[in-house]
């Protein structure tokens, strides 16, 4: 686990990503906005407990290996984020840190835990039922945040986009 300056070194903008079409929505919006120049942004991706109805899913070895692929993806993921931001900002820290737990526990706890004055969150986008049955993160991380929250909207572009990638 990475650890942060301490909190007078910067601002801390805590962007939580995960696989969906609403990263490069956010690395929009970071890019788009001046940012202090003692901006601190640490870029968390939240691993959700792996729950597979799969024969295999009781051998421990499999499940070790579904979990490090899910973690490798999760690394991919902040990489390819880390540097599109540190792109835009050479001169600004950019950390990064895959993290396990509940997606909205764990974004409020480190918004807490590193002091940040910035959530940035992606919505999928959904509504009603759909919303209702899976939850929504971003809505949870607005409800208990210590800090303001940025959720960014996918656009549609972006999920065709992301769909056509997929496939």
């Amino acid at each position: 686990m990475s650890s942060l300056p301490e909190k007078s070194a910067g601002s801390v903008v805590l962007i939580a990503v995960d696989e969906s079409a609403a990263v490069p929505c956010i690395i929009k919006f970071v890019a788009q906005h001046k940012w202090d120049d003692k901006t601190i942004f640490k870029i968390v991706n939240v691993i959700a407990p792996i729950m597979l109805d799969h024969p295999m899913a009781s051998y421990p070895l499999f499940l070790e290996s579904v979990e490090k692929d899910v973690r490798d993806d999760a690394e991919s993921l902040l990489k390819r984020t880390r540097e599109e931001i540190q792109a835009k900002f050479p001169d600004l820290l950019v950390q990064t840190e895959v993290i396990a737990g509940s997606p909205a526990e764990v974004i409020v706890a480190e918004a807490e835990r590193s002091g940040a004055e910035l959530i940035i969150v992606g919505s999928h986008g959904r509504s009603g039922l759909k919303r209702f049955l899976l939850g929504s993160v971003s809505s949870a991380v607005i409800a208990h945040a210590p800090c303001n929250v940025m959720v960014v909207r996918v656009v549609e572009t972006a999920k065709s986009e992301s769909e056509v990638a997929s496939k």
